[in-house]
């Protein structure tokens, strides 16, 4: 357990305290991450966090000058994080608990009793993915508990896209939903590698055009997708090179499927990577083949990065990508479909560079990290009758 440097709450500010579990360092986390950073720079709000985990996510807060607890949950159970997170904020009149993940709901559930705190809010980055077996029981369980304590022990939930706000709004009452779209540091958002200096970087040569994902290896990625699209690129363009940067449990079996579909030569399996800008710089094309997305953050990096982007029109992405005009949409699971929209643009650099221009536009004005995290200190505001 350590602590950032403390910043004394001053007369008249509001007490906030995210809790988040930090055990990744993925698009929720980011997500944190990106908002505290904004939220830290705002003189009427005094923040501090509870993180599960050491990793990325406590370092990135702690820098960010907010007083920072942090509980491995390898070494502390339920109970015993419970305690200790009430220690942390006994005697502090925190005004808002702000939570992100199953577990940190309920804890917030629980200290707010305890604590006498008056306001609880949560954000839903993602919808439950599809589980079997005993791991889809589990789920069924803590499903059941965590809308309970939303409906009876949260005052708001912040959605992140508005398809995603009407899946809630079957379990909640939808005046209780704040819909808040995530944002982007676009000063953060960089690349100083030109896109033949990052190719290069990967191992590909310059030469050779890029299609690209990035994110967890996880089931509802659908990442085989991704590879069956890359087989039916290369029986046509055998030197487009595919890259799949991130880490998780289907690591292993996508590239035996590779290996399977005679491809492998051709796919680039880069692991968790922290250099995830550079990489996104030697793309030409991201695809993102999810059967199912919240609001991406590879998405509005990549765009913000001038990567064209490829989508399956899933969750949040149709709320940011016009279909044609800053992206392409794909309403399928073929990967055949898949391959055209991207083939489109490995054949026409005009229309790339058009495309990928739009999207910069779209980030910079509806997608900055600055206008959501004033959404969300506005709706802390307007919880406790400010202004």
């Amino acid at each position: 357990m350590h602590a950032g440097r403390e910043r004394p709450r001053g007369e008249g500010q509001i007490s906030v305290c995210h809790i988040v579990s930090g055990d990744l360092w993925a698009g929720a986390e980011v997500q944190v991450a990106t908002l505290l950073k904004c939220l830290s720079r705002e003189t009427s709000l005094a923040l501090a966090a509870i993180v599960l985990n050491s990793g990325r996510l406590a370092d990135e807060i702690q820098s960010y000058a907010i007083e920072t607890r942090v509980i491995p949950e390898n070494k502390h159970g339920f109970l015993a994080i419970a305690r200790e997170s009430i220690r942390f904020l006994k005697g502090r009149d925190v005004q808002i608990l702000h939570s992100h993940r199953y577990k940190e709901n309920l804890l917030a559930a629980l200290m707010a009793r305890r604590l006498h705190i008056p306001c609880v809010v949560r954000t839903q980055h993602g919808l439950p993915e599809p589980q079997a077996g005993l791991r889809r029981l589990k789920q069924q369980l803590i499903l059941s508990l965590d809308r309970f304590l939303a409906r009876r022990s949260t005052d708001r939930v912040i959605s992140v896209s508005s398809e995603m706000t009407q899946a809630l709004a079957r379990h909640l009452n939808a005046r209780k939903i704040a819909t808040i779209p995530n944002g982007i540091d676009l000063e953060r958002t960089r690349s100083l590698l030109a896109v033949a200096e990052a190719k290069e970087n990967l191992g590909i040569p310059r030469n050779c055009p890029v299609i690209g994902t990035a994110g967890r290896l996880e089931p509802v990625k659908r990442l085989d997708l991704f590879l069956e699209m890359a087989a039916v690129i290369i029986r046509e363009r055998p030197d487009v090179r595919f890259v799949i940067s991130g880490d998780g449990r289907e690591a292993a079996r996508l590239w035996a499927r590779a290996e399977a579909l005679g491809i492998h030569r051709q796919v680039f399996f880069l692991g968790h990577r922290n250099d995830v800008f550079d990489v996104l710089r030697a793309f030409d094309v991201l695809v993102l083949s999810s059967d199912h997305e919240g609001l991406p953050m590879v998405l509005l990096e990549a765009m913000a990065l001038g990567v064209v982007v490829v989508a399956r029109a899933v969750g949040g992405i149709p709320e940011v990508i016009r279909n044609g005009v800053n992206g392409v949409l794909v309403d399928s699971s073929d990967p055949a479909a898949l391959a055209s929209a991207c083939r489109q643009f490995l054949d026409s650099p005009a229309r790339s560079k058009q495309v990928a221009e739009a999207a910069r536009d779209l980030v910079a004005n509806d997608f900055s990290a600055e206008r959501a995290a004033g959404q969300v200190r506005q709706l802390y505001y307007s919880l406790l009758g400010l202004r």
